[in-house]
């Protein structure tokens, strides 16, 4: 109930997002789309699995120094998706850092918004390259750098958009796809494309979770960095503490370097270490002395529930020791006093809140570094609505600097707090509603919020449509990405069924039965 007590509230607030002469229809699939999206998954289900393993082969991530539209990577992924738009009778647009590809002249138009560029990856950790399209390894799925988030999402739009125009439906809406190179990494070309090409007035994208997603938490980075000092005490020291590669992910794997270590020490270590549940520790004799690293389990920052974070958890273990003074130790001290192992910013300061509807505040440790001399602290807060950005920013400065005073050791940090988006009136959120419903069943489904950021909030009535599933994990920034062969083609019936009830012209088929 409060959910549609909200979504109330926000249609009464926002101006009308499509002054367009047509309805958005609001009941449950016409028998035109379901009929359509039957023959799509019959006749293309196969084909678009193939060129799904096409489009994961390009290593589309960003590279310090260079451009993602400079990449060789991303031209080539471009040349082919031009290649499939002129073989599907559809029109391309090179934007360099934006692609578009578009389907008819309709009247008014229809965004259908996704991104190409991917998060890295560490081919050690999977069963085959995660650039290529692995279908063997784990019967039933398609794993591969990609395949969830959100080159999958893309390769089902171009046949929905494929098989409504082979099929000749008129249109009321002209659609076109858009994909951004830069989603994972820097919204700016995103913006500079949308300046100079102003979107269309209703928008879809397939970047997210089932079953429509109307509002998105803020984007928050924390760094904090403490000068580089080694342990001075012949008794066992922290000398190296570290993990993580970015922030949007949270990270499977930490490290430390213990200096001086005693049989003792290491035995009281392995014997915490089998309390804490559902991450793997190694112990291994190394030149300093001893060597530990823990594994947890990669997840989505926004999420930081549905993983097991590799830092937060070695530093738990590594808490058991009263550890002589370092850059180390602080770090581990900071770590455990104003983190731990929780989600929800509990620990730090005043930082926590929650939205009725949002839900709560998150806190995610993404990295921990070396760099210019300090041992870096890199932290991951998604804020819902209920605060502004000035009053969060001064929880944050105010948490610090009563940590760095109550515990005499002097930090620098640097914090950037983004926005909320809010809930959205968008005026085709029922029909996402219906088709979701229909085809899965949950007819109890209502739209959500959630912790990610996308570039559906960066277009008007903008709202994202799948592709993960309610209470399923998502697997997109893992090192374990893929998506259920079974759901992957449900997928494509959504999608197909979707786009033919928001885009084509009703008015012009034959009556229903």
């Amino acid at each position: 109930m409060f959910t549609k007590l909200m979504l109330f509230w926000a249609t009464a607030l926002c101006a009308p997002a499509d002054p367009s002469p047509h309805p958005v229809r609001s009941d449950l699939p016409s028998k035109t789309a379901i009929e359509l999206a039957d023959r799509t998954v019959a006749r293309f289900g196969e084909a678009s699995i193939a060129t799904l393993g096409e489009l994961v082969t390009y290593d589309t991530f960003s590279r310090a120094g260079i451009a993602n539209a400079e990449h060789a990577s991303f031209k080539a992924m471009s040349a082919r998706l031009k290649e499939i738009a002129s073989e599907f009778g559809l029109e391309f647009e090179d934007h360099g850092a934006v692609v578009v590809i578009a389907l008819g002249q309709g009247p008014e138009r229809l965004g259908v918004v996704t991104h190409g560029d991917v998060q890295p990856a560490d081919p050690t950790k999977w069963a085959a390259s995660p650039f290529i399209l692995d279908q063997t390894s784990e019967p039933g799925r398609l794993v591969g750098r990609g395949t969830e988030d959100d080159k999958g999402p893309i390769v089902n739009a171009l046949y929905a958009m494929r098989a409504i125009a082979e099929a000749g439906l008129p249109l009321k809406r002209r659609i076109e796809l858009i994909v951004s190179y830069t989603e994972e990494s820097d919204w700016d070309p995103f913006r500079e494309f949308l300046a100079a090409n102003p979107p269309p007035p209703l928008n879809v994208a397939f970047d997210a979770s089932y079953p429509v997603v109307i509002a998105e938490k803020g984007w928050c980075s924390i760094e904090v960095g403490m000068q580089l000092q080694a342990p001075d005490s012949d008794r066992p020291g922290l000398l190296h503490f570290g993990g993580g590669f970015f922030l949007s992910q949270v990270p499977e794997d930490a490290s430390a370097q213990i200096s001086n270590a005693t049989p003792e020490l290491e035995s009281k270590l392995m014997a915490a270490a089998r309390a804490i549940e559902d991450v793997r520790f190694g112990f291994f004799p190394s030149s300093t002395g001893l060597s530990i690293t823990a594994r947890g389990i990669s997840a989505h920052s926004s999420s930081p529930q549905e993983g097991r974070n590799g830092i937060t958890h070695l530093a738990q273990l590594l808490g058991c020791v009263e550890w002589p003074s370092s850059t180390a130790a602080h770090m581990l001290r900071f770590i455990n006093d104003m983190i731990g192992t929780g989600y929800y910013a509990e620990k730090f300061g005043d930082v926590a809140y929650a939205d009725d509807f949002m839900g709560p505040l998150t806190i995610s440790l993404g990295k921990l570094e070396e760099r210019d001399g300090k041992l870096w602290a890199g932290i991951n807060l998604r804020r819902p609505v209920g605060r502004s950005k000035a009053q969060v920013q001064e929880s944050i400065d105010s948490a610090l600097t009563e940590w760095s005073r109550s515990t005499g050791i002097e930090i620098e940090h640097t914090s950037s707090v983004g926005e909320p988006h809010p809930p959205v009136e968008a005026p085709h959120v029922n029909v996402l509603l219906d088709t979701f419903r229909h085809y899965t069943g949950m007819e109890d489904a209502e739209p959500i919020a959630i912790g990610g950021g996308t570039h559906a909030r960066m277009v008007p009535a903008g709202v994202n449509f799948g592709p993960q599933m309610p209470g399923v994990p998502y697997s997109g920034h893992s090192e374990h990405e893929f998506v259920e062969r079974s759901q992957y083609l449900l997928d494509l019936r959504m999608f197909t069924s979707l786009l033919v009830d928001l885009a084509v012209d009703m008015d012009s088929q034959p009556q229903q039965d």
